[in-house]
């Protein structure tokens, strides 16, 4: 089966990126500021200089780190008929944005700071939405105080979509309470291990360093058996070298510290390859989600990922900025098609604004429009004695054309793009920013997701208050 991939690197440069990652880990290291988990990282065989928190990883450590971890996942919904097999077999996993603190408000169109109902919103949109695979916690419930917010970015959506949920632990407290949740929702930590409903973006700092926080809730959730994301964000000529390449070693080298630490924690922890790294704008130094380097280093971060068979995230998505009009959302779903094309596993972007500082509910709509036609560079197709056409052809002859063939008639709906209206937006209603808050109105009023028991309910809200006695 043929279908449309970019391949950037050969196996030699694959290679020469691999042993350069390496030789980083083994001789320059990285900068590990938790005390914890340089002790986790000694007794595995690293070697750790306390006074300055870098440690060093022999290349053993991290080859072994690659054998144990787990070549296949299944990203869990709360309903099972949701559940994602990674690696996909087909197009990309995409899930909403995450995680803004501002938000474009639907009536007034004011930029304005977000909430837990908008929070809920979003998820009621993803649940009923077939074209969003997953949730992520796409905006923050400002309202409450910063130490909580993680804890209750994923209480909401664990009620309001059926679907899985990507979060985010900014420490160890956190990421305990988020486990605690999620036991109360599937029925107790045994079987969040079978079935984890959530998984958790970490991202280390590039170059090469590992908070405290978020290195110490890395482990806490690979202990518990939550699929971690560490999320290299890497900018070329910035928090990495001014050459592609130098960006994927640093991309990939994080990467693999990322997976030692898990692999140390809780040997066959589950781990998602990631990198969600661009250049730099070099004349503001702001990151640069438009940059041509960016599919070019997602093309060569999945390959990366399939060297070592991890289940990958290495490609953006959504438009980041509302379309004027059915045209233009055409014209950015071609660049969409170009980040997807290095074929990664899942992805998540929809709803994102401002390189994703904000985000908008229609945004959600008319990125699922704009990925939907997206597709269409994306689709696989088959090469067999039927499709090369030969009886066809000699049929035809030289001079003549194929409109009036059965073989045309056969083939052309599932071969030729047909698919030139919208999806999900009304046929009427005024410009399409308008239709997609009029399908936003018509589903927030009309779906409601399958409602948790009243039991676990009353559990998840003891264990809210629970944490905010911890916490604050």
């Amino acid at each position: 089966m043929a279908f449309g991939r970019l391949k950037l690197l050969s196996d030699d440069e694959i290679a020469n990126i691999h042993e350069t990652s390496l030789k980083i880990l083994q001789e320059i290291g990285i900068k590990v500021l938790s005390r914890k988990v340089q002790s986790l990282l000694a007794e595995n065989g690293a070697k750790v200089d306390s006074a300055s928190s870098v440690v060093k990883i022999p290349s053993s450590l991290v080859e072994e780190a690659i054998k144990k971890a787990p070549k296949e996942i299944v990203l869990c919904g709360r309903n099972p008929k949701f559940d994602l097999k990674l690696p996909s077999k087909d197009f990309t996993f995409i899930a909403t944005s995450g995680y803004s603190t501002f938000m474009r408000d639907l009536e007034t169109g004011e930029k304005r700071m977000t909430k837990t109902s908008d929070l809920r919103d979003f998820a009621i949109l993803a649940d009923y939405l077939d074209e969003v695979d997953f949730f992520d916690s796409i905006v923050a419930p400002t309202e409450l105080p910063p130490p909580v917010q993680t804890v209750h970015s994923l209480a909401v959506p664990f009620e309001h979509t059926e679907k899985h949920v990507l979060n985010r632990a900014l420490n160890e407290k956190q990421a305990k309470w988020q486990i605690k949740l999620a036991s109360a929702v599937v029925g107790d930590e045994e079987k969040l291990k079978k079935r984890p409903i959530f998984c958790s973006v970490n991202c280390p700092v590039s170059p090469l360093l590992f908070e405290e926080g978020s290195s110490e809730a890395m482990v806490e959730l690979a202990k518990a058996g939550i699929p971690v994301v560490p999320m290299s964000m890497a900018l070329c000529g910035s928090t990495a070298p001014a050459t592609i390449a130098g960006t994927l070693t640093i991309v990939n080298a994080e990467s693999l510290a990322a997976l030692v630490i898990l692999q140390c924690a809780n040997s066959g922890a589950p781990v998602i390859y990631c990198a969600e790294s661009t250049s730099a704008d070099m004349r503001t130094g702001d990151i640069n989600y438009e940059a041509p380097e960016l599919p070019l280093i997602a093309a060569g971060a999945t390959q990366m990922a399939r060297l070592y068979k991890l289940p990958c995230y290495t490609t953006s998505m959504g438009m980041d900025e509302t379309p004027n009009d059915w045209e233009s959302l055409i014209w950015a779903s071609k660049r969409l098609a170009l980040t997807q094309l290095g074929r990664g596993d899942i992805s998540a972007g929809f709803g994102a604004l401002e390189s994703a500082e904000s985000a908008a509910l229609e945004q959600v709509i008319l990125d699922v429009e704009a990925w939907e036609q997206a597709k269409a560079y994306l689709r696989r197709f088959k090469v067999d004695e039927e499709t090369l056409g030969f009886d066809a052809i000699r049929e035809v002859g030289p001079g003549g054309n194929f409109l009036g063939l059965k073989h045309t008639l056969e083939h052309f709906q599932k071969e030729i793009w047909l698919k030139k209206e919208a999806v999900l937006l009304p046929s009427t209603g005024g410009s399409i920013v308008e239709r997609a808050k009029e399908k936003v109105r018509q589903i927030l009023s009309t779906h409601v997701p399958s409602q948790l028991d009243e039991e676990v309910k009353r559990e998840i809200n003891q264990i809210l208050r629970d944490c905010e006695k911890d916490m604050l």
